[in-house]
């Protein structure tokens, strides 16, 4: 049976067999098609699905399937195919690279209506999904410029999304500064908070090249929500050294709304220099790969541009489906606020506690990151002496799939690089990056009960064998 060792293994050899056959490969091909942690989540996903279904796959991005979302996408995919016309239209015609114009237009409509942002059509992108969207705002930004140039992504508050790290087509494209460690209740230590360290911030963006800033909120992996006097201060500083402040919302408001502050729902962030990016993949729709991208004119032309040279077109079906959702019922907004949040709030609160209590029950001390977005838990294993990633190993061994938290403290050594070379490092920090596991909540509730229970049996001797070694 196939397994991620057996494929890195594979990998390795046909690599070596293909150069012998003459498969010379440009530096970008050699980055964009090597190993990378996005690789190692999508083939983790990917196994558990065709391969492995008997794995508890607590590991990967999918959103939950809920009854009443399914219910009403089912009804708009309906409805869109007993319309012969306008179905037949789909399959058969290219949309323009921005995106079918009438979708475009009942999307900036609703921003511009109930949140304020002063925008149209002409600020409104569509994209092969957000990752592909992130892929070309990253790279259209960063990298080397014709005066010779470096410039950079900073991300001002590592952790941070995986998929990220290796999107630069230029090496070394990011340059990141490690969040600040809080815990926002002193009475419960077990709960801890990234908040963004502006003093790190700020030495990095003077030592630095900084195109733009990088930020998903809810934060992948933490479920971190920064809060609106960091974005605030974040595009301040963008605007003061000519960057951008990218903000990822994937998984935040106004849709699809998984966040635990219900206020985070009634108004979107707007900034100067403010581009955001928005999917239809955790509201339910991840199969049909449709994200959004919202920025200025001449950005989203260019969006629009590279979208013509790599795939001529964006998918159909998602912007079809999706449509009636935008219009002037603004149904997307009464989805997440009404079915999508509730229903991950109610998980969530109940995730939390049966970690914990899986925890005291083995007898392993565990602090969380407060869970205030997503569909994630961002477990932090003090205890965890031989890392993250022998912890991954031992719980594939059992049947369980999570996420090992080294790959999301990407570009810390870039930053490491800085000033005299000689950057000093919290210790805490840095056993702290090697301690983590992220643990999704959004498969069925059978597969999270027994899953936890492995998690928590598997850390606690994984803890053992470390503290067994170490005499």
């Amino acid at each position: 049976m196939t397994n991620l060792t057996d494929v890195a293994d594979l990998t390795g050899k046909m690599s070596g067999a293909e150069a012998k056959a003459g498969l010379d490969l440009s530096i970008f091909g050699e980055k964009l098609s090597g190993q990378s942690g996005i690789l190692d989540l999508m083939n983790d996903i990917g196994e558990a699905v065709a391969l492995r279904p008997d794995l508890l796959a607590l590991g990967g991005g999918n959103p939950a399937a809920i009854p009443e979302m399914q219910a009403l996408w089912r009804k708009s995919a309906a409805d869109f195919l007993a319309d012969g016309a306008s179905f037949d239209k789909a399959l058969v015609c290219y949309d323009a690279p921005q995106g079918d114009p009438a979708f475009l237009d009942a999307f900036a409509r609703l921003f511009a209506e109930r949140f304020g942002l002063p925008i149209t059509a002409k600020n409104v992108a569509v994209v092969s999904g957000a990752q592909l969207g992130a892929f070309c705002l990253l790279n259209l930004l960063a990298g080397r410029t014709r005066d010779g140039r470096r410039r950079k992504i900073l991300i001002p508050a590592s952790p941070e999304y995986v998929g990220y790290a290796d999107m630069g087509v230029e090496p070394d494209l990011f340059v990141a500064c490690p969040a600040k460690i809080t815990f926002p209740n002193p009475d419960n230590p077990q709960i801890f908070k990234y908040v963004v360290d502006f003093d790190a911030v700020e030495r990095a963006v003077a030592e630095n090249d900084v195109a733009a800033i990088l930020v998903s909120r809810p934060t992948n992996p933490s479920g971190n929500v920064l809060r609106r006097n960091e974005l605030e201060r974040l595009d301040a500083l963008a605007e003061r050294i000519g960057a951008w402040l990218i903000v990822d919302s994937a998984y935040g408001g106004p849709f699809p709304g998984i966040v635990e502050d219900e206020r985070e729902l009634d108004s979107v962030f707007w900034g100067r220099r403010t581009i955001l990016t928005f999917s239809l993949s955790k509201i339910g729709l991840p199969g049909l790969r449709t994200g959004f991208v919202v920025a200025p004119e001449e950005i989203v032309e260019r969006l629009a541009a590279i979208t013509a040279i790599v795939g001529l077109a964006n998918g159909a079906l998602g912007q079809r489906i999706a449509k009636p959702f935008f219009d002037e019922t603004g149904e997307i907004l009464r989805a997440s606020r009404e079915i999508v949040r509730p229903y991950y709030r109610r998980r969530r609160a109940a995730a939390v506690d049966l970690l914990f209590d899986e925890l005291r029950r083995v007898g392993v001390y565990g602090r969380l990151h407060a869970s205030e977005g997503a569909f994630f838990l961002w477990l932090w294993a003090p205890e965890l002496k031989s890392g993250s990633k022998t912890l991954y190993r031992n719980l594939k061994e059992r049947g369980v799939l999570a996420i090992p938290g080294d790959e999301f403290f990407y570009g810390l050594d870039e930053n490491a690089k800085i000033g005299d070379g000689k950057a000093e490092r919290d210790p805490i920090f840095e056993a702290h990056r090697r301690q983590m596991l992220r643990i999704s909540f959004s498969a069925a509730e059978s597969v999270v009960e027994r899953g936890f229970r492995i998690i928590a049996e598997t850390l606690a001797e994984t803890v053992a064998a470390d503290a067994a070694n170490l005499r």
